[in-house]
């Protein structure tokens, strides 16, 4: 019985992927789908999955490699099952993750894709072993059961779970295998019934991942059509407040690149999901989100996708074009993949199969060892590159399932019925046209070379469509239909990335179409600015240290060579890292005036894994003959978008004179901390006090009994010395704290100086602050670092002058710190010794601009409210690491005010999405009609948060928010 049992499993497997079993039907590509609920919008490119015997070429070789030498030797039970079959204590453990929902799902697709009962029954078996420990309720994980289901939260679990959940659906996919179905929705209804929500109180899910969340359950909600399933997955909050991605609903999720959180996995997921729940809705502006990450990835010139195809340093967005350390993370190399291939569906522009080819030949095949057993967490292209030798955790499980879906992205079918090539790559696939079999055999090295011969099969004429992608890598392509007279294609003039050849096709039809691979420059961006990257086709080429070994002697950092365009030489054959693979020889100087010693450099394909650099330099930017030097195809993209931040907004009588006036305070300074500090300047014992401009004074202390100075008992309060060494200064060079060690409360100016510390100056200075600070800012702020000790808070003392005192004054403060539950800050006016108000309090954790927290605030205060004494109090809520604080204070006096304006702040910033341009419509149904019979406009004072740059603009009444340009 169970032999027989595990061979109807092995059939399923075998034969899902060439016909639809009963309930199910066909996708495009004569593949079972099981889905029970119809899209509302359809493809414009629809899916078609290619198995071993249709496919051949590099792709189908390391897929090969993946599954026998990776999926079919790895440990499954010690790294896995093991773990869910023997659970324990949690514990104080904390972040733990095997992964093994994609481990089988990359299973599913792989047994479908080889039709290997091996393989199949290891897909199988891990499935069967995972029902095994299942709880009656539903539970599956590797921690005991905890109250609240908190295992499931505090922890990784869920993220297992979610990932189980997809798995589950994609192992019914690919057999038909009822159970499969039955056990995703076991799964399903046990994420329901424990996840929390406004409904359901149970544990805070804020600290787990729920990138595969939403994916899972839109999932089932197809196969299925169970609405609890697409509510959860479109109208549930979810994300976490690790630092990941904010906490909102796939119909919610709004957020731009400057503020934390901006995990690039994660938010990718999430833009795949919106683009799956668009398809069964059709709501536009699920696609929103999609549209701003392509903006700011490929948009011309400043895109945040890097030469390799990947787009992340750590696990962050990024812009900077860094490539040494952890850069390219493959989870994100995965989501690119999956998002750009679901947008390309949807849009039907192959555009996208630029950046598909660009990323599979490079970031993500160099994310696994030649031979197909190792895979890596991270893909740098400056500096080493390590394996991850666990198996396990996140990025081997989601490399496997990118790798396992690639055969689904070499063809699709339009709505028409026509074919669309998009991978060129050996295979031989029929499709059914208008009732006929229509056959076609792609014939090709490719990527050694762009020669694409196709053969067309049919035992009757049929006319239909033939598209296929034009790489804009190429200059010119050349094509030619039988034995008519060749043409000649300019990719850069094909509407939406492709040639349509529309004819009717007859048996023995062949298209020859030719794509020279001529060596090409692409110019470096951000800090690879000045330098060059070497590409043919749509692959990158680097230096490496296995074929230079002797250059590296002479020249351990290969960014610095200086290589000679006119000395590169024809790529020959090279079979070290992959069958048929290339390599060249160019000549290159080793100093970087161009001059002296000339030297060999072996330059490789970037799947090479003793990689180092693709970056280097040229004698001349200006002229690089006789190879071309342009900018990066693939970031290229119309500008839709613009990464900034709606500040203030104002609506009223038009603006006479100075717009810039109605937003700032204008007045006149009586008081400005970092204007009036004096810095000690080497001298100790020097007490932190400093007259302002008008006679009054301020004081630095260091205050229990909650920072209220004036009624704090002698022992409580420490005034700030020179005496005493402050963190990132020398002892004398800022003002610290007595006894409490180096790395406590402290102040001191700004901008960083050779007498800081490398840790001060790089961590919190270069890495922090001077990302939202621009160089004319930062003569504003001093340091402060307030201490750890929940019980002391530091305390900037502002004692205005007796003739101050009895003026009208706005104090105006703004501070920036570390990311994490926030500095907050208190505004303490004392009217006497004993009687205080709190005028206000601003935490740094309410909004994070770049990499710091910030906050701002004004307070107006009539003549004679001013007190005797205005206290800034700092305290870091108890985490060290939040504590780093750039601060500015100032008073005003006699300040102007801007008459007759309405704050429609809150209004602007509702209807702003990034866009350059936002229409909104009649002012007045938005603002109110202010000021009757006068002529209006909006002012606007909007942050460009990339360059630092603060703009003031004005429209007329009822124009759009347009920011082209501006």
């Amino acid at each position: 019985m169970r032999r027989t049992v595990f061979t109807l499993l092995c059939s399923l497997f075998l034969t899902a992927s060439i016909h639809a079993d009963q309930g199910g039907r066909a996708d495009q590509g004569g593949h079972a789908t099981f889905d029970v609920v119809k899209p509302r919008v359809p493809d414009n490119l629809g899916r078609v999955t290619l198995n071993q015997q249709e496919l051949g070429g590099e792709i189908d070789r390391r897929i090969q490699n993946l599954i026998h030498q990776n999926y079919m030797v790895i440990d499954l039970d010690e790294n896995w099952l093991q773990h869910f079959r023997h659970r324990t204590d949690r514990g104080d453990r904390q972040y733990v993750y095997y992964g093994i929902g994609k481990v089988f799902d990359a299973g599913s697709l792989f047994a479908a894709y080889t039709g290997d009962p091996n393989v199949a029954a290891r897909t199988q078996y891990i499935i069967d072993e995972l029902v095994k420990s299942r709880d009656a309720n539903g539970y599956l994980g590797f921690w005991n059961v905890e109250p609240e289901n908190r295992q499931d939260h505090i922890n990784w679990i869920l993220h297992e779970q979610e990932y189980i959940n997809l798995a589950f659906v994609r192992n019914y996919r690919c057999t038909g295998n009822p159970p499969s179905l039955t056990h995703a929705r076991i799964m399903g209804d046990y994420i329901l019934k424990t996840f929390p929500t406004p409904q359901n109180p149970c544990y805070d899910a804020g600290e787990i991942c729920t990138a595969g969340l939403p994916e899972g359950m839109l999932e089932l909600y197809r196969v299925t059509g169970d609405k609890r399933y697409l509510d959860f997955a479109a109208d549930v909050p979810h994300g976490n407040n690790r630092g990941e991605i904010k906490l909102a609903s796939l119909r919610t999720w709004e957020q731009d690149f400057s503020r934390r959180p901006c995990h690039v996995y994660v938010m990718l997921a999430r833009c795949y999901a919106q683009t799956e729940l668009y398809r069964l809705t059709g709501e536009e502006d699920l696609l929103s989100m999609s549209q701003f990450m392509r903006n700011e990835l490929l948009k011309k010139g400043a895109g945040g996708m890097l030469v390799t195809g990947s787009c992340s340093e750590g696990e962050h967005f990024t812009y900077d074009q860094n490539g040494r350390g952890a850069i390219g993370e493959s989870c994100v190399t995965a989501y690119v993949l999956r998002w750009m291939d679901s947008l390309m569906r949807l849009e039907g522009d192959m555009r996208y199969g630029d950046l598909l080819e660009r990323t599979i030949y490079n970031a993500l095949l160099a994310a696994n060892s030649p031979d197909g057993r190792w895979i890596r967490y991270f893909t740098p292209f400056t500096g080493d590159r390590q394996y991850d030798t666990r198996d396990f955790f996140c990025c081997c499980g989601n490399y496997r399932r990118a790798v396992a879906e690639l055969p689904q992205k070499v063809y699709y079918r339009t709505p028409e019925g026509g074919i669309a090539l998009n991978l060129f790559t050996s295979s031989k696939k029929a499709f059914d046209v208008k009732g006929q079999t229509v056959t076609i055999l792609q014939e090709t090295a490719y990527p050694t070379d762009g020669d694409v011969k196709l053969t067309f099969s049919t035992d009757n004429p049929v006319a239909f469509a033939f598209q296929f992608r034009t790489p804009r890598w190429c200059e010119e392509i050349s094509l030619r239909v039988n034995d008519e007279v060749p043409v000649t294609i300019d990719p850069l003039r094909q509407k939406l990335g492709c040639c349509v050849l529309n004819r009717t096709w007859k048996d023995g039809d062949v298209v020859n179409i030719s794509m020279p691979m001529a060596w090409r420059f692409l110019r470096g961006r951000a800090v690879q600015d000045g330098r060059v990257v070497l590409l043919r086709g749509p692959i990158v080429y680097c230096i490496g240290k296995d074929q230079n070994a002797e250059l590296f002697v002479k020249c351990p950092e290969p960014r610095n060579l200086v290589i000679d365009p006119a000395s590169l030489a024809e790529p020959v054959k090279d079979a070290s890292i992959r069958p048929n693979g290339l390599k060249a020889v160019a000549k290159a100087w080793l100093n970087r005036d161009g001059t002296g010693e000339r030297v060999d450099v072996t330059l490789t394909e970037f799947i090479d894994p003793s990689g180092q650099d693709v970056y280097f330099c040229v004698p001349n930017l200006a002229d690089t003959s006789p190879l071309r030097l342009t900018d990066d195809e693939i970031v290229s993209w119309p500008n839709e978008f613009i990464n900034a931040h709606v500040l203030k907004a104002f609506y009223g009588p038009k603006a006479t004179g100075d717009l810039e006036a109605m937003f700032e305070i204008r007045g006149d300074v009586v008081a400005d901390l970092a204007a009036d500090y004096v810095n000690p300047g080497g001298e100790t014992g020097v007490k932190a006090e400093f007259p302002d401009a008008t006679g009054g004074r301020w004081a630095f202390y260091n205050c229990r009994n909650r920072g209220l100075l004036s009624t704090a008992a002698a022992g409580e309060v420490k005034p700030l010395n020179s005496q005493f060494k402050a963190f990132g200064s020398p002892r004398g060079y800022a003002y610290g704290l007595e006894n409490q060690g180096d790395e406590l409360g402290f102040v001191s100016d700004y901008a960083p100086s050779d007498r800081q510390e490398d840790a001060w100056r790089n961590h919190y200075t270069e890495k922090m602050f001077d990302q939202v600070l621009s160089a004319a800012e930062r003569n504003g702020f001093l340091y402060t670092h307030p201490i750890s000790d929940t019980a002391c808070y530091n305390v900037f003392r502002w004692t205005p002058s007796t003739d101050v005192q009895k003026r009208d004054i706005t104090l105006s403060g703004t501070l920036f710190s570390n990311l994490g539950n926030g500095v907050e800050l208190r505004v303490i006016r004392w009217n006497d010794d004993t009687r205080h108000d709190v005028l206000g309090a601003f935490n740094t954790k309410d909004l994070a601009v770049g990499k710091c927290g910030t906050a701002e605030f004004v307070l107006r205060l009539p003549p004679g409210e001013v007190g005797t004494h205005l206290d800034v109090v700092l305290h870091n809520a108890g985490a060290h690491v939040c504590d780093a604080t750039a601060l500015r204070i100032r008073a005003y006096t006699n300040v102007q005010r801007t008459a007759n304006q309405t704050d429609v702040t809150e209004k602007l910033q509702a209807k702003f999405r990034n866009r350059l341009v936002t229409p909104l419509g009649p002012y007045a149904e938005l603002f109110g009609d202010v000021t009757p019979g006068v002529e209006k406009t909006l002012k606007v004072k909007l942050h460009h948060w990339r360059d630092g740059l603060v703009k003031y603009l004005e429209f007329p009444q009822d124009s759009a928010l347009d920011l082209t340009g501006r």
